[in-house]
């Protein structure tokens, strides 16, 4: 039958009860129907007949809660919303729809903020965080060996306990017409895309520091401080399952370190890659660092890994003291970074000759400032986290991404992502900001008795420019490491050597060799 627009805008409105007064601003939910028989929308607001399998009724006003179903129920029997994100949409509050779904993430980071937002909305005993607890394991599953259309597009999720207590969060097959971000998860060259994964990563070890964090008296203040390592100790095949853990391993006064292991059945017991992600918890009045629950390490090997942790955190409050003397000795100036060594010497001393004599110079050199690409761009709403910052994931994402590129130019070759060797956060960024992100590649060498065979180190800096104050700063790095292998039929790779023309250039070539 012919329904009149305004009608049926009338009607969702009387399922939500009275017209509140607006905190914010108005809710809109984009409801997508799907009918069985012959149906379009008129000019005028009235569904009329015509040969379609769904109409788009466009964007509602809701206010406060609506169930999809009886959204559905109301614009014509039988008919059903299309996606699941749309019910979850429009039964969850103004804030948590507006910060969770928007851009075009992965479902398991969806899915994720998801549950972490229902939980703090749940009722829930409070906690001391003076309370020492046992680390809570929680594991996401990719099913590509049983559904096409995860690797293709995208997937719908669903939720089981497991028996050791673990949180288990899978993803089930998903039609592929009503799927709307191709190519999610594999490549154009039928390979594992990475810098997806570390969005999924990036949400998981939040989701593991928020479940260690939370005690039920609102939702914690989490931001990813670094990513000490990810590295792939076997390729990863799209075609076969993937199941990624991830559990608390060591925990300080404010911090915590998350360890992740994907995995991978022909590789089991051993995980295909593995990753170690630091947070924060910062207080959400102040800002400011606040402690964290003691973790409790539950067996030897957690024990293990929990001194081993603390070794680096002790490390690196030694290093930190020294540099900070250092810099006193030095009047307050630049840190002091010791003796120039005779290879750096002779790096920028060949540098030199390439820039005065680019004739008579070796060819086989290239300077590092010519190796650098660069991407700027606004970050937009959709690239927010549950936080209203931008989302640590879509950063790594595209830091990975120019890196990949960057090494593709230079190489000639496509690269084979190896690990990602630290990760820092030194700001935020916010929605606005203007990005630029500058790749460069800092070390290029074949490896040792394989000509045919090499590796790259390549650093992106993330830089916020403020235009209107003529400023600009750091606000996050990156170094990534790729494997090259020479083309079918080359016995060897032909790969330039990286020339500093700087000592700091020198000093990032050093530290690059010895990754």
């Amino acid at each position: 039958p012919d329904i009149p627009f305004n009608q049926l805008r009338n009607e969702i409105h009387s399922l939500t009860g009275p017209r509140p007064k607006p905190v914010h601003r108005p809710r809109k939910a984009l409801v997508i129907v799907a009918y069985s028989g012959r149906c379009s929308a008129g000019n005028d607001g009235v569904l009329t007949s015509g040969d379609v399998r769904k109409s788009y009724l466009g964007f509602l006003e809701l206010n406060g809660r609506t169930v999809a179903s009886q959204v559905a129920s109301v614009c014509l029997s039988g008919a059903a919303l299309s996606c699941d994100a749309i019910r979850a949409y429009a039964t969850g509050t103004a804030g948590e729809a507006d910060d969770m779904y928007v851009g075009a993430y992965t479902p398991i980071t969806k899915k994720l903020w998801m549950e972490r937002a229902s939980k703090c909305s749940g009722a829930a005993r409070a906690q001391d965080m003076g309370d020492g607890r046992p680390p809570k394991p929680i594991s996401v599953t990719y099913n590509f060996s049983t559904d096409r259309a995860l690797q293709d597009m995208g997937n719908r999720f669903c939720q089981q306990p497991l028996g050791n207590g673990c949180q288990h969060i899978y993803e089930s097959s998903c039609s592929s017409d009503l799927c709307s971000i191709p190519w999610l998860h594999r490549n154009l060259w039928d390979y594992l895309r990475v810098g997806r994964l570390l969005e999924d990563l990036d949400s998981l070890a939040g989701s593991v520091a928020f479940e260690h964090c939370h005690t039920g008296c609102g939702p914690p203040l989490l931001v990813t401080a670094a990513v000490d390592e990810i590295t792939v100790r076997h390729p990863l095949q799209v075609e076969r399952d993937i199941v990624v853990h991830g559990q608390v391993v060591w925990t300080g006064k404010s911090s915590l370190d998350i360890r992740m292991q994907l995995f991978q059945a022909h590789h089991v017991p051993h995980p295909s890659l593995e990753a170690l992600f630091s947070f924060v918890h910062l207080d959400s009045a102040t800002r400011k660092a606040a402690p964290v629950p003691p973790v409790l390490p539950g067996s030897p090997a957690d024990m293990d890994v929990f001194c081993q942790r603390q070794a680096v955190a002790d490390a690196r409050r030694t290093a930190r003291q020294q540099a900070q003397q250092q810099q006193q000795g030095s009047g307050g100036g630049e840190p002091y970074t010791g003796a120039v060594d005779a290879d750096v010497r002779e790096w920028i001393r060949a540098a030199r000759r390439l820039q005065e004599l680019p004739a008579l110079a070796p060819t086989d050199a290239v300077l590092m400032s010519s190796t650098c690409q660069h991407n700027s761009f606004i970050c937009q709403p959709q690239h927010r986290n549950t936080s209203a910052r931008v989302f640590g994931g879509f950063l790594m994402r595209r830091a990975y991404e120019l890196a990949f590129a960057t090494t593709y130019m230079f190489a000639g070759v496509r690269p084979t992502f190896h690990k990602v060797e630290e990760i820092t956060f030194v700001r935020p960024v916010d929605v606005g900001d203007l990005l630029r992100l500058t790749s460069t590649v800092v070390h290029a060498s074949h490896m040792p008795q394989q000509q045919e065979r090499g590796r790259v180190v390549v650093k992106v800096e993330a830089r916020v420019t403020k235009p209107e104050t003529v400023d600009s700063f750091v606000s996050n790095t990156f170094t990534f490491v790729y494997d090259l292998r020479a083309r079918p039929g080359d016995s060897q790779l032909r790969l330039k050597r990286v020339l500093p023309t700087c000592e700091e250039e020198a000093l990032r070539c050093k530290l690059a060799r010895q990754l």
